[in-house]
């Protein structure tokens, strides 16, 4: 589209460059019968402005007014590990203490408004005091490889995201060393129990697991929703009956197609499982699926993302 904005901006300059150069009237006089350039430039632009119209719409993601529920985002640590949970949640109190939780928070606009840890809730007597952790100890930080805004790698093949900014800075503030430890998201519980990692702390959901893991301080919360192109024909969450949705596997929104939201999913033509968001998201860039399933922070950081 690009190629052929350029060459109608090229034909419509043509006749103004010979006209500047030119040094009489009869330099610019136009070989073709009156009226006929002019004609089919203009059917050219029409339909070029109705294909970047088009293309705007397509382009202007959003996600439909209902959701399909709210959940709140936890650190979660193997079934018994009481003393490192309440020490990381203590840790991540007192950086609410000390403005950091809200500095990285600021880095990432998708999910600030959703931090829900207030300096006005936290006791500053109960928590762990500034490098009184075991300066020996490397604390192995367990996430999504491929989760923005909460974790994710680079383009350099760093780490980056909020759950890693802040497990970063909790490691920093009590001394210990810290180890990013990224798996597909399918694979967590196995990393978990093989000790490959010390918590899965990557937009985790509490809900539905309260007794699956030992759980440390819930930090944000987040509302699972439907990300539709801004020309869909998608408006309430009846009309996805009959469309493919795309969610990634192992994750709230994908849980809840499968219990709470069911009676939705069983309406699709399709429900279609991808290992990352980022593959959902291009496919439903490229027309192969109709809509996401996926919390709010997630889809608003895609859009940002591509848009950008």
């Amino acid at each position: 589209m690009k190629k052929k904005l350029a060459l109608i901006m090229a034909l419509l300059l043509i006749p103004v460059s010979i006209a500047g150069c030119g040094s009489s009237s009869s330099t610019t006089a136009s070989t073709e019968p009156a009226g006929t350039a002019d004609t089919s430039t203009a059917v050219e632009a029409a339909d070029t402005s109705a294909e970047v119209e088009a293309a705007k719409a397509a382009s202007s993601y959003h996600f439909l007014e209902e959701d399909l529920g709210v959940e709140s985002y936890a650190i979660g640590f193997r079934k018994g590990d009481e003393e490192l949970a309440e020490t990381v949640s203590g840790a991540v109190q007192a950086l609410v203490l000390d403005g950091t939780y809200d500095e990285i928070g600021k880095k990432y606009p998708d999910i600030k408004d959703y931090l829900c840890l207030k300096a006005d809730d936290i006791d500053p007597s109960t928590l762990p005091e500034k490098g009184s952790g075991d300066s020996s100890f490397t604390f192995k930080h367990g996430f999504d490889l491929d989760y923005p805004p909460y974790s994710f790698l680079q383009d350099d093949g760093s780490v980056g995201g909020f759950d890693v900014e802040l497990c970063q800075a909790v490691c920093d503030y009590l001394g210990w060393g810290y180890e990013s430890v990224p798996f597909n998201w399918d694979a967590k519980d196995m990393e978990l129990n093989a000790g490959s990692c010390d918590c899965i702390w990557s937009g985790f959901t509490k809900e539905g697991r309260e007794d699956d893991y030992t759980w440390g301080i819930t930090y944000s919360n987040n509302t699972q929703g439907i990300l539709v192109p801004g020309d869909s024909d998608i408006k309430t969450l009846a009309d996805l009956s009959g469309k493919i949705v795309g969610v990634q596997t192992a994750t709230s929104a994908y849980d809840m197609l499968q219990d709470s939201q069911k009676e939705l999913a069983d309406t699709f033509a399709e429900l279609k499982v991808y290992e990352t968001y980022t593959i959902a998201y291009n496919d439903l860039k490229a027309g192969a699926i109709d809509a996401i399933a996926i919390d709010m922070t997630a889809g608003s950081f895609l859009i940002t993302d591509n848009n950008s």
